[in-house]
């Protein structure tokens, strides 16, 4: 494990503790890394503070951190796709008033550093106007994000221009991260593409897991035992992505092949809606993790995180994307060897078929624990929590 990995950014940074401000929103991929950073730093001795719906409190506390609503902020409603309602999505993350709410926040819980979501083009611009040492998390693909996307869905201008900061020349979202101290890309380098403009601060840390959820390989599939056939674990989004038209494609796919499934359907579908073939045990939630290891495939929609995760278990995917930049991380997924992309309008026998690869083919399942071992390199979150203590660290010697 490198130093990083160890925790060893900086210089002893078991005298620095402090209290965190973690700002993010709960879009699915985004908020697990989040809650599980905030776990870790609530686990190392520092007091924290998530910033997210009130929906989601439930979800903060269970990590000892303290939730931090957003007044400005009405509950996100059920079933709504985040594209349906553009508008909507865009305040929920770029508006001037969330950037206040962040601002009140601050002002309230005077927190010692920062920690804000890439995609909350207003929490950057609110730790810019904090000047607190800030770290932001890239939970997507650093390179595609930076140089085509990131301008495109991050607004970082309108609250500049509310709270009178000079306006910045494109890209925008990268010139407003080299005002902030360090990025934090949650995927090992290799993974994503190359070429990417960086800060003279930004580090790829590879995911961040969720301590409680950690499981070791040995143990058994759910506490029992091991399948008689291989074990495909079936995942798509935790928000709502339009699993009930994409679901029925994916489980012909597995009726026809001698596996034993696990779907979890992330709270989105009740599973009694889905009419799944006998191979297939239908779970509203479990975490990946409790599966992973007895695990031979994983078919998915592509989510980093999940695509993370299944890697951080060495096991190979079948990738069917959904929408947004799912299509980016399948071909990643594809061009590191460790799993093969099907298009979103792949039939059941191509989806079959990839899988009956992937599980045939030694050569799928050795680039993905090539991978597992890579990510590991980055302690499953550890690199992440040194380099926010080493923001605290640098509070600590100029307090």
């Amino acid at each position: 494990m490198s130093e990083v990995g160890r925790g060893r950014v900086g210089s002893d940074l078991s005298l620095a503790s402090g209290h965190v401000l973690i700002v993010t929103w709960n879009g699915g991929g985004n908020f697990t890394p989040a809650l599980a950073l905030a776990s870790r730093l609530v686990r190392a001795g520092h007091r924290v503070t998530v910033m997210a719906d009130e929906a989601s409190a439930n979800r903060v506390e269970a990590t000892g951190a303290k939730l931090g609503p957003y007044p400005s902020v009405e509950p996100w409603p059920q079933g709504l796709v985040f594209e349906e309602d553009q508008a909507r999505f865009d305040e929920m993350r770029n508006g001037v008033a969330l950037a206040k709410d962040v601002l009140g926040a601050a002002k309230s819980i005077r927190p010692d550093a920062m920690v804000v979501d890439c995609m909350s083009g207003a929490g950057l611009v609110a730790a810019e106007l904090l000047g607190l040492p800030s770290a932001v998390l890239v939970h997507v693909l650093y390179q595609p994000f930076i140089g085509f996307w990131a301008d495109l869905s991050v607004d970082v201008r309108r609250c500049r221009e509310a709270f009178g900061l000079p306006a910045l020349e494109p890209p925008m979202v990268f010139n407003q991260l080299q005002r902030l101290s360090k990025v934090l890309v949650l995927t090992p380098e290799e993974f994503d593409y190359p070429g990417a403009p960086r800060t003279a601060e930004t580090h790829y840390v590879g995911p961040i897991l969720d301590q409680d959820a950690l499981v070791d390989p040995d143990r058994q599939r759910l506490g029992g035992p091991g399948p008689s056939a291989p074990l495909v674990l079936v995942s798509l989004s935790t928000t709502c992505q339009g699993q009930e038209q994409a679901l029925p494609t994916l489980l012909e796919a597995l009726g026809s092949l001698a596996v034993e499934a696990v779907l979890t359907l992330g709270g989105v579908v009740p599973p009694e809606r889905v009419a799944a073939p006998e191979n297939v045990e239908v779970l509203g939630y479990v975490p990946h993790a409790s599966i992973l290891p007895k695990a031979a495939a994983v078919l998915t929609h592509a989510g980093l995180s999940t695509v993370m995760t299944s890697l951080a278990y060495g096991v190979p995917l079948v990738c069917v994307p959904q929408g947004r930049e799912q299509g980016l991380n399948a071909e990643r997924v594809q061009a590191c060897g460790a799993g093969i992309s099907l298009p979103t309008t792949a039939s059941a026998e191509e989806v079959s078929g990839a899988l009956r690869e992937v599980l045939e083919q030694p050569r799928f399942g050795e680039a993905a624990r090539a991978m597992a071992e890579r990510i590991s390199q980055g302690g499953a979150g550890e690199a992440a929590v040194a380099h926010v203590q080493e923001l605290l660290s640098a509070v600590a010697r100029l307090s």
